[in-house]
C-alpha cells in the first residue's frame, strides 16, 4: 500500500514537472518579432533613387520617408488589418506630406503588405532553413521565389544608418539575385529584430553589351533604389 503511495505521487510529481517545462514558441523563435506593427509605431528612412537612360544622364533622387502605423481595423475573419501611411520630404526640417497609404496584416503563418493596391507575402512563419516562398500567391502577377537568408556580410557592409548596430539581428528575404556581364537584377529586403524593415535594395540594371564595353559594366538603362532605416519609435 505504501509503495502504491509513493508510486502514485511519484507520477504525478513527473506530470507535473513535464506540465512545468512545456514551454510555448516565443514570437522571436516564431520570426513574428521582425515584423512588429503596433498603432503609434513609426519608422524613418532615408532614399536614394537613381534611374538610368538610354539618352541622359543618372537621375538621382534622395529624400526622406516616415511610415506611420496610424490605425487598425478588422478584416475577414476579425484578422487586424493595420493602415500604414507613408509620408516623404527632401529636407530634414520640411513638414512632411502624404505620399501614399498602404496595408499589412499579420498572423501566425505569414506578413502580408499591400502596396498599391497589390497584396505581397513578405515573410511566412515560422522561420527555418531554406525558406522558400512566393511572394505573389495573394496577387495576379506571376510566381516571385523568395528566400529568407541570414544577412549577409557583404550587405552589412554596403548598409550606411547611424543605427546600424541593430543588424546583429537581422535577415534577409532575396527576392532576386541574379547577376551576368549585361545586366543585374537583385531586390532583397532585411529585417530586424523587433524593428521591422531596416534596408530594401531594388536594383535593376541593364549594361552595354557592344563589344568595346562589354564587361565594363556601362549602365544603358535601369534603376538602383536602396531605402535605409534611420530612425523609429512611438508616437507620444
Amino acid at each position: 500500500m505504501i509503495l502504491r503511495s509513493f508510486l502514485w505521487v511519484s507520477l504525478v510529481c513527473w506530470l507535473l514537472a513535464c506540465e512545468s517545462e512545456t514551454i510555448e514558441p516565443s514570437l522571436t523563435q516564431l520570426g513574428l518579432s521582425y515584423f512588429p506593427v503596433e498603432v503609434g509605431s513609426y519608422r524613418e528612412y532615408t532614399i536614394q533613387d537613381i534611374s538610368y537612360g538610354l539618352l541622359n544622364e543618372p537621375d538621382t533622387q534622395r529624400y526622406f520617408l516616415r511610415e506611420v502605423v496610424a490605425d487598425s481595423f478588422p478584416g475577414q475573419g476579425n484578422e487586424l488589418i493595420y493602415r500604414l501611411e507613408r509620408f516623404s520630404r527632401f529636407v530634414p526640417d520640411q513638414a512632411w506630406q502624404l505620399d501614399s497609404v498602404w496595408t499589412a496584416r499579420v498572423n501566425a503563418q505569414r506578413a502580408v503588405v499591400v502596396e498599391n493596391n497589390t497584396p505581397i507575402i513578405k515573410l511566412v512563419f515560422p522561420f527555418t532553413s531554406e525558406l522558400v516562398w512566393d511572394g505573389n500567391a495573394l496577387n495576379a502577377k506571376s510566381a516571385d521565389r523568395y528566400e529568407l537568408q541570414t544577412t549577409m556580410e557583404a550587405l552589412s557592409e554596403e548598409i550606411e544608418s547611424p543605427i546600424d548596430t541593430l543588424l546583429n539581428q537581422s535577415i534577409t528575404v532575396v527576392q532576386s539575385n541574379v547577376s551576368s556581364l549585361v545586366s543585374d537584377s537583385i531586390f532583397s529586403e532585411t529585417y530586424v529584430n523587433n524593428v521591422g524593415l531596416f534596408y530594401k535594395k531594388s536594383v535593376k540594371l541593364e549594361y552595354c553589351a557592344e563589344e568595346d564595353c562589354l564587361g565594363q559594366f556601362i549602365v544603358d538603362f535601369g534603376r538602383d533604389y536602396r531605402q535605409t532605416l534611420t530612425a523609429y519609435g512611438k508616437i507620444d
